[in-house]
């Protein structure tokens, strides 16, 4: 009888799988006979290449697969192409483990967080930025404006009055607007092709792309987004207003609280916190989480999040964890 699904990959194994991974781009009848027999031979290889599948499918979403896939493809002589396969394997996949301590599109930012990594810091106006893990922020301050463009993750923002000289207003851009704000507290996160502001305090001008950054310019999408209130940007059914949960930045505390979010979602804030990758399958992405979950204590979040849906964690080694059905689902 073969291993449990979830039990960790034997090194052996997993050298014997990544071996074929390689030969099978030859795509002769030969070696996929052969492969088939591989894999028929003992349950404990179907469930390794199973693994080594999940892993390369992660892969392809990191940042640089694609030019490790690009230089794969290129002619090279026969005696060191499996080497070379070998080396530029192992260069992506060091990306993709530098990715997920730190992320690499941050490196040069003016200010970064890394995996399960929370900051505050003063900018120079004396507002207060706190940056939730995996996230990037650049600042351009100038004559005219203070704006921050949020790259990727989360920021909480506690604008400064203390200077009554300071006239230039205070603006977060994202991919998909600019939020001014108006004497504030707010919180603003990027989440693929949208971006998610919540008001503490006060009030934010949310302008819409294609708005431009310069207030004095007239845009009629433009919202004010009051304080106890949530807006979307760049979603699929355009802005989007609804009412604040009071613990949307519990998350500056160490604590993710949900009422009725998309499992998908949870477990996308989860992964913030974790080294390596955390997937969830489609058929249990909407289920609907409610309660409190450690952000800095992965293993009892994910315990807790299967103790009180019907799903399960499946753990693939050290790298890969995935969110699936339960036997009773």
């Amino acid at each position: 009888m073969g291993a449990p699904e979830d039990q960790p990959v034997n090194r052996r194994l997993l050298d014997e799988a990544i071996d074929w991974q390689l030969r099978l781009d030859e795509r002769d009848e030969a070696t996929l006979a052969a492969h088939a027999a591989w894999l028929a031979a003992h349950p404990d290889h179907a469930r390794v290449w199973r693994q080594l599948s999940h892993i390369d499918a992660e892969l392809g979403q990191l940042p640089r697969q694609e030019e490790v896939r690009q230089i794969l493809a290129r002619p090279r002589r026969k005696t060191g192409w499996k080497a070379a396969a070998a080396w530029v394997m192992a260069l992506g996949l060091g990306a993709a483990l530098v990715d997920r301590y730190q992320p690499v599109t941050g490196l040069l930012a003016d200010y970064r967080t890394g995996t399960g990594e929370r900051r505050s810091f003063t900018l120079p106006d004396n507002t207060l930025l706190v940056l939730n893990a995996r996230s990037v922020v650049d600042l351009a301050f100038d004559g005219r404006t203070r704006a921050i463009h949020l790259r990727q993750g989360e920021i909480y923002v506690q604008t400064a009055h203390d200077d009554p000289a300071e006239q230039r207003p205070f603006v977060v851009v994202t991919g998909q607007g600019n939020l001014h704000a108006l004497g504030t507290r707010f919180v603003v996160r990027r989440e693929g092709g949208e971006t998610w502001l919540g008001v503490t305090e006060s009030a934010v001008l949310a302008r819409p792309s294609p708005c431009p950054v310069a207030r004095e310019t007239a845009c009629a999408r433009q919202l004010r987004v009051e304080a106890g209130q949530q807006l979307r940007l760049g979603g699929e059914g355009g802005e989007t207003l609804a009412a604040l949960s009071p613990e949307a930045d519990a998350w500056r505390e160490g604590m993710l609280v949900v009422d009725g979010m998309p499992l998908a979602q949870v477990a996308a804030q989860l992964g913030r916190y974790r080294p390596g990758l955390l997937r969830v399958a489609p058929e249990v992405a909407d289920l609907r989480v409610t309660g409190t979950l450690p952000l800095d204590d992965g293993e009892r979040a994910l315990a807790a999040l299967a103790a009180s849906l019907p799903i399960r964690i499946v753990k693939y080694g050290d790298w890969l964890v995935r969110i699936e059905a339960g036997s009773g689902h």
